[in-house]
């Protein structure tokens, strides 16, 4: 058996949706489309790695959050167009990969047999879509007649993805069109143009694209689970030292004296991610991050919080609401507090309005007041579904 690799297309702008977030970062139940989309993808048995096209211009931490998450090996720049995504993500295949699937972030609810059935498919045959029947009737506009004519619905299918070639046919394609000029509306269309002949696959009603709003209240009903609420609660503290840099939340702070610690001493992110472990119900950061190990020597605790926010995803859960607290004299806390939770948030991968971050003292009295330390307390409250074996259906 080969190697198969997906694509997962999140480049985009999602216009349609409107302003404001782009529609692959929308939440669903708690969990944006994206981050369903991956653990749908992941979850294919047939899939061996995954290439993630992100918008140009994604934050970082951002990037370094997904590159986390299971399977993915890469996360590339989003282009203009969903052409130039696949492009892009395609330069980061590995020559050893022979099928690539190629899948839209905003369908999440294709199944991990449509993944297979479309690697099997592609391997063989050379090219694979997912197809499924018009319910509807079909009518085209005559400009000329000005009037509607009814057409045989017979004749037409709708196209969904994933869709799967062997990586050279696909890599092919894309050369020549970007030679030629050829846009087309999904990858299969620039295959076909190539020469190739492309089979069906039976498709999925469920796998439904989001692409307006009214989709996304679909998609909510179609999702057959009971929600699975769990709370967290993550604490810490560090010692101040002179001669090291002051981290909080992700960002270097103006400070005579930093955190001594292991990793970079970052008090606040260790409590973030000790209550997302404690929500998950995994083991807390010293055993993920042992501090009597030299590979983890000065670890960044954004590489930590990006671990906590993985192993949280890789289970089905998402983010709903965290409110954490740093204890300190100094330095004050409130003029800091939004970039610190525009940090975490982005880390996350949620929306900032999800992240609370306030400052504390302790008017004087013990470590935090004699300025000799500072601590963090906080408190995730994440939302997941339940199991069937405990009464839910899942997803």
């Amino acid at each position: 058996m080969g190697v198969t690799v997906a694509i997962i297309v999140a480049g985009g702008a999602g216009r349609r949706m409107g302003p404001g977030v782009p529609k692959q970062f929308l939440p669903l139940a708690g969990r944006s489309l994206l981050d369903r989309t991956l653990s749908a993808t992941a979850a294919a048995a047939c899939v061996d790695a995954i290439v993630l096209a992100l918008p140009a211009g994604t934050p970082p931490e951002a990037r370094e959050t997904y590159r986390s998450l299971p399977k993915v090996m890469a996360v590339v720049d989003g282009g203009a167009e969903r052409q130039d995504s696949v492009r892009n993500a395609l330069d980061a295949v590995p020559g050893e990969a022979d099928v690539v699937l190629v899948h839209d972030a905003v369908r999440p609810f294709a199944t991990p047999a449509l993944f297979d059935r479309c690697a099997s498919l592609a391997r063989e045959h050379g090219a694979a879509v997912p197809v499924i029947p018009m319910r509807d009737t079909v009518k085209s506009w005559d400009r000329a007649a000005g009037t509607l004519v009814t057409r045989d619905r017979s004749e037409f299918l709708r196209a969904q993805t994933p869709q799967g070639f062997r990586a050279g046919i696909l890599r092919e394609a894309y050369g020549r069109a970007a030679r030629e000029g050829k846009e087309g509306t999904d990858d299969a269309a620039l295959v076909e143009a190539a020469g190739y002949p492309v089979v069906a696959v039976p498709g999925e009603e469920g796998n439904i694209k989001v692409t307006l709003p009214e989709d996304l209240r679909m998609a909510a009903g179609l999702l057959s689970e009971d929600p699975d609420f769990r709370i967290g609660l993550g604490g810490d503290a560090h010692r101040l030292v002179e001669g090291r840099d002051l981290w909080l939340g992700g960002v270097r702070v103006e400070h005579p004296a930093g955190l001594l610690g292991h990793s970079d001493g970052d008090v606040l992110l260790h409590a973030v991610a000790d209550a997302i472990y404690g929500a998950i119900g995994d083991r807390d950061i010293g055993f993920h991050f042992p501090a009597g190990k030299e590979e983890t020597r000065g670890v960044s605790s954004r590489k930590i919080l990006a671990h906590a926010r993985s192993r949280m995803a890789s289970r089905g859960f998402g983010l709903v609401g965290l409110d954490a607290v740093v204890v300190c004299e100094a330095p004050r806390i409130a003029p800091l507090a939004d970039s610190i939770r525009a940090s975490i948030a982005g880390i996350l991968s949620v929306p900032a309005e999800r992240v609370s971050v306030k400052g504390k003292t302790t008017e004087g009295m013990g470590f935090e007041g004699r300025g000799e330390g500072i601590s963090a307390w906080a408190v995730a409250l994440l939302r997941g579904a339940l199991p069937a074996a405990d009464g839910g259906s899942g997803e």
